[in-house]
C-alpha cells in the first residue's frame, strides 16, 4: 500500500473541493482577535482595508456561506487580501487560479501565489507546493524540495503536512524509511484530524508501530506526546547501528504477460522496494525480482519474471460497458486467501474516478492487495488491470458518503504502450468464446502471482 499517493489524493479533494481556507484571526485590534462572521461586518472592515476580513469575506462567497455562492466576488476579495500581504488570501487566490473559479485557469499564476504565500510562512501553501513538486504537476518533479516544504509545514504544526510526512517516511519516498518518525508524525496528525484524514492517520500510525519493538514504541509515544510546534523530531535509530533489515511493507498482485515471463502490476505496488518477491498461488515458488520498466504517471510497472506461470494474452479490443469480467488477485495478503481470490462482475462505467478515461469502473469486489491483478473477459483475454479499490476515505471527504464496492481497472492499452516502448513482446487475442467458470479460474490461477515489497 502506497500512502503518499493516497494522501495526495485525499488532500487534493479536501483543499480543491468547493471551498477556500479561512485564514484570518487578526482584526483591527491586533493579532489573535477573532474576526466577525457576519458578511456585512466583514464587508465594512474590508472596505476599510482590512486584508484579513477581505480574505474571510472571500471564503464566504467561495463556499456560499451566509451569501450566495459567487466565485468572481470571492476571487476579487482574495486578490485584495493577497495584494495586501495576507498569506491566506494569497493561497486562496492560487486555488482560484488553479481551479478557474471566478477567473480563467492559469497554473503559472496559481504557482506564483502559492510561492508568495509559502514565502510568508503560510503552512498550507507549503504543503500545496510540496504536493505539486512530488507529482511534477506544473513544475519539474523535485522530491527534495517537496520533502523540505512538507517538513517545514509539519514542524509548524499543520496536521495534513504531518500526515503527508508520515507517509513519506513509511514509503521511503525522498527520505529513508523510518518507522519511528512515521509513527510520531502520524500520531501528531491523528490527535488533530477527524473524519477520513483522521482515519488515515490512525491507520498509518498503527502500520508504523508494527516495525517497532516495544521499547522503541514507548520512546516514540513519549516523543510525540512531548512535541511542541516549531520542534524537529529525531529518529529513534542510531546511524552507527547500520541499516535495519527490510520488512514486508505491502503486497499486491501481478500477472505474467511478457515473452520472457515479465509480470505486469501497478507501479504503486513496487516503488522504492529493496526486495521484490514473486509467489505463485500454490506457494511452490518464492523468487526475487526487480523492476524492468515503470511508468509512475500511468501507475504501471513490469517486473522480471520468476520462471513460472502461464502467460496471459492481451485482448485486441477494449472492454465494453456492461461486459462480464473476472479478476484475480491476493487481497489482504494471507488474511483472506494465500492461494488467491477470484472475483466476478461487470464493466459498470466506461471511465474511472472523476471521468478518468485511462480507467474503467468494475463491480467486481476488490480489496487492498488486489492491485495489479488481471481483469479478463469471459474468454480469458486481459482487458484491464486492477488499479485500486477506490479510496473510500477520499470519497468520504469529497461526498460525505463512505462508498462500498467501487473499484477501477486501468485500460490494458496503457500496458501495451509501455511494453511497446520497452520492446517487451506479448501475445494478443481477439474476444473469443466464453470459457467455463472452472476453466477461467484455472487459467487465472496459473497466470497470476502475489507480489511482496520489502524495504
Amino acid at each position: 500500500m502506497r500512502f503518499v499517493t493516497q494522501i495526495r489524493f485525499l488532500i487534493a479533494i479536501i483543499w480543491l473541493g468547493t471551498g477556500a481556507t479561512l485564514g484570518g484571526c487578526a482584526g483591527p485590534a491586533g493579532p489573535n482577535v477573532p474576526l466577525p462572521t457576519d458578511p456585512a461586518a466583514l464587508q465594512q472592515m474590508a472596505d476599510h482595508g482590512n486584508a484579513y476580513a477581505a480574505n474571510n469575506l472571500g471564503v464566504l462567497y467561495a463556499n456560499g456561506m451566509k451569501v450566495p455562492q459567487d466565485f468572481a466576488e470571492a476571487r476579487k476579495w482574495f486578490e485584495f487580501a493577497g495584494g495586501h500581504g495576507n498569506p491566506a488570501g494569497e493561497f486562496n487566490l492560487g486555488i482560484a487560479y488553479q481551479k478557474g473559479q471566478g477567473t480563467t485557469v492559469d497554473q503559472q499564476e496559481a504557482l506564483k501565489w502559492f510561492h508568495q504565500a509559502a514565502d510568508h510562512n503560510y503552512a498550507p501553501a507549503k504543503l500545496q507546493l510540496a504536493l505539486l513538486y512530488i507529482a511534477g504537476t506544473g513544475v519539474p518533479r523535485d522530491v527534495v524540495e517537496s520533502v523540505r516544504l512538507t517538513k517545514s509545514a509539519a514542524v509548524q504544526g499543520l496536521p495534513l503536512a504531518q500526515l503527508f510526512l508520515a507517509g513519506l517516511y513509511l514509503d521511503g519516498n525522498g527520505l529513508p524509511t523510518d518507522d519511528g518518525l512515521a509513527y510520531q508524525w502520524a500520531s501528531l496528525a491523528s490527535s488533530k484530524l477527524v473524519g477520513p484524514p483522521g482515519m488515515m492517520a490512525n491507520f498509518m500510525r498503527d502500520n508504523a508501530a508494527k516495525g517497532l519493538s516495544l521499547a522503541e514504541l514507548s520512546t516514540a509515544q513519549t516523543a510525540a506526546a512531548a512535541w511542541k510546534p516549531g520542534a524537529e523530531l529525531v529518529s529513534l535509530f542510531s546511524p552507527a547501528a547500520g541499516p535495519r533489515p527490510p520488512r514486508l511493507r505491502g503486497t499486491g498482485s501481478g500477472f505474467v504477460v511478457g515473452k520472457d515471463g515479465e509480470v505486469a502490476t501497478d507501479y504503486h505496488v513496487v516503488p522504492n522496494c529493496k526486495l521484490i518477491k514473486l509467489i505463485d498461488p500454490a506457494g511452490k515458488f518464492n523468487v526475487e525480482s526487480h523492476v524492468v520498466a515503470g511508468d509512475q504517471t500511468d501507475d504501471l510497472a513490469l517486473v522480471a519474471g520468476g520462471g513460472f506461470g502461464t502467460r496471459l494474452k492481451i485482448r485486441t479490443t477494449p472492454a465494453e460497458l456492461g461486459e462480464s469480467i473476472t479478476s484475480y488477485g491476493f487481497p489482504l495478503g494471507p488474511v483472506l486467501s494465500s492461494s488467491g481470490n477470484l472475483a466476478s462482475g461487470t464493466v459498470s462505467s466506461a471511465t474511472g474516478f472523476q471521468g478518468n478515461i485511462k480507467a474503467f469502473q468494475i463491480s467486481a469486489p476488490e480489496q487492498a492487495g488486489s492491485s495489479g491483478g488481471p481483469v479478463v473477459d469471459d474468454g480469458g483475454a486481459v482487458v484491464g488491470m486492477v488499479a485500486s479499490k477506490l479510496n473510500a476515505l477520499a470519497v468520504a471527504a469529497s461526498t460525505g458518503d463512505l462508498s462500498q464496492n467501487v473499484n477501477f481497472a486501468w485500460r490494458i492499452g496503457l500496458l501495451e504502450k509501455l511494453m511497446n516502448q520497452k520492446g517487451i513482446s506479448y501475445e494478443q487475442s481477439p474476444k473469443g468464446h466464453a470459457r467455463s467458470a472452472t476453466d477461467l479460474a484455472g487459467l487465472l490461477q496459473k497466470g497470476t502471482v502475489k507480489i511482496e515489497c520489502w524495504r
